[in-house]
């Protein structure tokens, strides 16, 4: 097999683990918007197994794209390739803790909905995410161009 395509594959499969992402974030959204309708008396224990399940999930995704990352270094010297794998890996995991400190700060509103400057933290902390996933998207866009080359 050519370099080139060996390369390609190994970008379709970190795309397909983006998508894995994504749809794992869905899950955990859909999770959190549940956990947060049983307010004020909530129902924990199913949330809590919701949280360690997607981070199973999270790591092990990671850990593919670590593979992925050092076969494309070790076996094929694609260093640009590589630092943009790296970029996007770790702006998931800020964005990872982006989404958990958005989770905290909407359920304070929910529990505290008269005092205003919860709500202003839900509104801080949702730019500082779509910032973060503008970045990711960046990072996603120059690794199309970069593996255009291959």
């Amino acid at each position: 097999m050519k370099m080139g395509s060996e390369c390609h594959q190994l970008i379709r499969k970190f795309y397909g683990l983006q998508e894995e992402r994504i749809q794992v974030y869905h899950r955990f959204q859909d999770g959190f918007e549940t956990y947060l309708n049983t307010a004020p008396n909530y129902d924990f224990a199913p949330y809590r197994q919701l949280v360690h399940d997607v981070t199973q999930e999270f790591q092990r995704i990671s850990s593919d794209v670590i593979a992925i990352k050092d076969r494309l270094r070790d076996e094929h010297s694609q260093v640009e390739l590589v630092k943009l794998l790296e970029n996007i890996q770790d702006e998931e995991k800020k964005k990872l803790e982006l989404t958990a400190e958005l989770q905290v700060a909407r359920q304070v509103v929910v529990d505290n909905s008269e005092e205003e400057h919860h709500k202003q933290e839900v509104t801080q902390v949702k730019k500082r995410l779509q910032q973060t996933v503008g970045r990711i998207c960046e990072h996603m866009d120059d690794l199309k161009f970069e593996s255009e080359d291959l």
